[in-house]
């Protein structure tokens, strides 16, 4: 699919090529011309170019990454393309883009004239997103950057928006390959899937590691432990989904 070409602009002069990213896949480095309608001219634009081989392979399977490893999982958040948006730092329009978010390694993948690319981690990006729908219901995915370092995250950590208020519950994922035996004593390598649960306050400019429950949440926010009590109780809400969040955190954020 081809990737609108509004993605480049000037601050892509300092993509610079990626000499290795996963053993079991193959790189070429290159650079791309790319014609900016908008009048800035042609801009060139360094990567990390897939193998045109690998690419075949993806095309048809979507494991390519395992290389001649039998792996169980993914390390994307989606193995398909999605239509989406990249934003850099300082950008008010976003720039439409074909990607895939890999979890494994924290790295953006766009399409660019038929080929897979790998966003070099330099590059300033402060959000990106896509919809995707399941059962005829529209879900808009964000993952953001920027919020205070926590724990052994950063400010350019990524984050998926879960509840976007002035207070956040954002999510941090990440996977790992582990090596176990299977039921036959096998020695078989899986993908592993964690997550761990942030609020962030914006008033406060603050951020915290909770689980996902009431009695985290007022830990984390001792200020408004009561609203939070008051607010769970008189609306009946029990917190198991997205939408609870939304509604506590929204009425939070309105006193």
């Amino acid at each position: 699919m081809k990737v609108f070409i509004s993605i480049v602009c000037m601050a892509f002069l300092s993509l610079h090529a990626l000499s290795q990213y996963n053993e079991n896949r193959q790189y070429f480095t290159g650079a791309l011309i790319i014609t900016d309608p908008g009048g800035a001219g042609g801009n060139v634009m360094n990567g990390v170019m897939v193998d045109p081989s690998w690419k075949i392979r993806v095309g048809m399977s979507g494991d390519a990454w395992k290389g001649n490893e039998a792996i169980k999982g993914t390390i994307f958040y989606n193995d398909e393309m999605n239509k989406g948006y990249i934003k850099l730092e300082g950008d008010k329009t976003p720039r439409s883009v074909s990607l895939r978010y890999n979890i494994y390694s924290h790295e953006i993948n766009f399409m660019q004239d038929k080929t897979e690319l790998v966003l070099d981690a330099s590059i300033p990006v402060h959000e990106f997103g896509y919809a995707v729908t399941s059962d005829d219901v529209q879900k808009n995915i964000v993952f953001r950057s920027g919020y205070p370092a926590v724990r052994t995250n950063t400010t350019k950590t990524f984050y998926e928006v879960i509840v976007d208020k002035d207070i956040a519950l954002l999510k941090y994922e990440t996977k790992k390959i582990l090596e176990k035996k299977d039921e036959r004593g096998a020695a078989e390598k899986v993908v592993l899937d964690s997550e761990s649960w942030f609020i962030y306050d914006a008033a406060s400019n603050s951020i915290a590691e909770i689980k996902k429950n009431k009695n985290a949440l007022a830990e984390a926010l001792p200020q408004y432990a009561g609203r939070i009590k008051e607010i769970t109780e008189s609306k009946g809400l029990k917190l198991k989904s997205d939408a609870d969040w939304s509604i506590l955190l929204d009425a939070l954020a309105a006193k």
